[in-house]
């Protein structure tokens, strides 16, 4: 298992990795299946070149995936936001999510990011474990972040400070 940054040929593969993930755990996450299922392959494309994109692959399947966005506004690019990871049932207990993280967090320290931030679903008691594991903590909770099938779900406000190279 290796993570790394996925270029424009993993679209595909990263595509259908997100759309799985929505499908399968619909209040985890802030995005609709609908809405990125809608999308053609060309706003998919556009859309994975505006951010980066990382990734697990085992067995030469992509079972990890995650996007890194650094704002380019001069007040704000010392933030980098996590978005929509998600690691693959089968992935579940190895190493991958916690190499996916690693990536992130070198490419962060690289470009100069004093904090790594991002949300995590308040009831996905599981997933929050996993992000204080990798050090992050809670500074704030959004209530109401997002609704599935007309329930209302919190997101809990997670942070890391990182050091820098």
């Amino acid at each position: 298992m290796q993570a790394r940054q996925l270029t424009l040929a993993d679209v595909d593969a990263a595509r259908a990795l997100r759309l799985r993930g929505l499908q399968e755990h619909p209040r985890d996450f802030g995005a609709a299946l609908e809405d990125e299922a809608a999308l053609s392959r060309e706003e998919w494309a556009r859309n994975f070149q505006a951010v980066e994109w990382y990734g697990v692959e085992r067995d030469g399947a992509l079972v990890a995936c995650a996007i890194l966005r650094i704002p380019a506004m001069m007040k704000l690019k010392h933030n980098g936001w996590i978005h929509g990871m998600y690691v693959a049932p089968e992935a579940r207990g190895t190493p991958a999510g916690g190499l996916l993280i690693a990536a992130i967090e070198a490419r962060a320290c690289a470009a100069g990011l004093g904090i790594l931030k991002l949300l995590a679903t308040s009831q996905n008691a599981r997933a929050v474990r996993f992000y204080e594991k990798c050090g992050f903590a809670a500074y704030g909770l959004e209530p109401d972040s997002h609704r599935v099938d007309g329930v209302s779900y919190d997101s809990l406000e997670m942070m890391k400070r990182l050091n820098p190279a």
